[in-house]
């Protein structure tokens, strides 16, 4: 066991030049937050690769696939971190690009995906031009994809990883805009879904035998849900399905059931920022949901628990629920640390595990992972 004031002693040595009362809460992170990781180590280094490769000229969200908007959002770290200028200077010209085409094309999956991660990255950077907020409201609320319905829309339709990404999005974009009236409707839309009974406005898919309740289907399956002896508490039913219809043992043919919280776990965090915090929601309706594909069904089946692009959220889980999940990855090959289709960069939340009372020297603790 490290003593409190040797371990304040250490971080204080790498503080940046930022300080802490100084700052204000920001939507991701605050300059304030980051000041207290050390900027060194796998964990820190995944930050710094993403900001290097961050290319503002290739800002976009018509792109469902595009990784810019996370890069971005790493430059918009190091910034934070570091101070230095040329990561600040990617995010403004990136968000100046954005703004300049105006427009996007393609689908809401692929505006949901990448526009709120710019938001998020623009407000780590203190950046607010009024031409952005007018883009943003646009993406939200008045452009037509190419199935016509606005991101609000489909959002308040889709309760599936299309939904969940919008969630996510429209968070970090009414969070940006101060539009505490807009952001407190999409929490409450995903609240009421969750609980249920659904709002009308809401659009399940037929195959409903994932659901413990077809009567009353929801986004999240209740606590103690459980069909023909397996457990399903805490499913995501319309991602599931699209692995097939119910089966016991699971059909496991596609990854949507982790990314059907990818949104999901970047719209609880913004929200929680906001003092709108949606962890406790339904017996804590975001744990569930990933211990039963992390713990209950790999436990029983293998191959369930969270990989590549999906394992981004779990340092997340952590923060918020004082889990473990994050410490059965290697933090130098496997990709706990890096970013999602929307989000990530989990080496933001060491500060809450270095200054943890049971903080310890070991293996998998945040000062190993930071200083290797």
């Amino acid at each position: 066991m490290v003593p409190s004031s040797l371990r304040l002693a250490l971080v204080l040595l790498l503080v940046a030049p930022f300080p802490v009362s100084a700052q204000s809460l920001g939507l991701w992170t605050s300059p304030a937050e980051l000041a207290r990781i050390p900027a060194e180590g796998c964990a820190w280094e995944e930050v710094l690769e993403a900001a290097d490769a961050a290319n503002p000229a290739e800002a976009t969200i018509a792109d469902q696939d595009s990784d810019n908007n996370v890069e971005i959002l790493a430059a918009a770290i190091v910034w934070a971190r570091t101070g230095t200028q040329s990561y600040r200077t990617k995010v403004t010209t990136a968000v100046d690009n954005l703004v300049a085409t105006g427009y996007p094309g393609d689908r809401t999956l692929a505006w949901a995906r990448e526009t709120g991660t710019y938001a998020l990255a623009a407000d780590l950077v203190g950046y607010h031009p009024a031409a952005f907020e007018t883009w943003l409201r646009n993406v939200a609320e008045v452009w037509l994809d190419e199935n016509d319905y606005t991101l609000l829309e489909m959002y308040l339709r889709r309760p599936n990883n299309w939904g969940a990404h919008g969630f996510g999005s429209l968070a970090a974009i009414y969070a940006y805009l101060e539009d505490d009236t807009r952001l407190a409707e999409v929490r409450d839309h995903w609240i009421q879904t969750v609980i249920g009974p659904a709002p009308e406005s809401v659009s399940f898919d037929d195959d409903l035998t994932w659901h413990i309740d077809p009567a009353n289907p929801r986004w999240i399956n209740p606590k103690g849900a459980v069909k023909q002896g397996l457990t399903i508490d805490g499913l995501v039913p319309d991602d599931m399905r699209r692995n097939g219809s119910f089966a016991n043992p699971p059909p496991n043919t596609t990854g949507y059931h982790w990314e059907a919280l990818q949104g999901q776990v970047m719209a609880a965090r913004v929200l929680d920022r906001q003092g709108l915090g949606i962890w406790e929601t339904s017996d804590q309706a975001l744990k569930r949901a990933i211990v039963v594909l992390q713990v209950t069904w790999e436990t029983a089946f293998g191959g369930w628990k969270a990989a590549g692009d999906d394992e981004w959220m779990l340092p997340f889980i952590d923060q918020a629920y004082n889990t473990t999940f994050s410490s059965a990855y290697d933090p130098c090959s496997d990709r706990i640390w890096q970013h999602g289709k929307n989000a990530g960069w989990g080496w933001i939340t060491l500060d809450s595990i270095i200054f943890a009372d049971d903080f310890e020297t070991d293996s998998t603790s945040a000062w190993s992972l930071a200083r290797p």
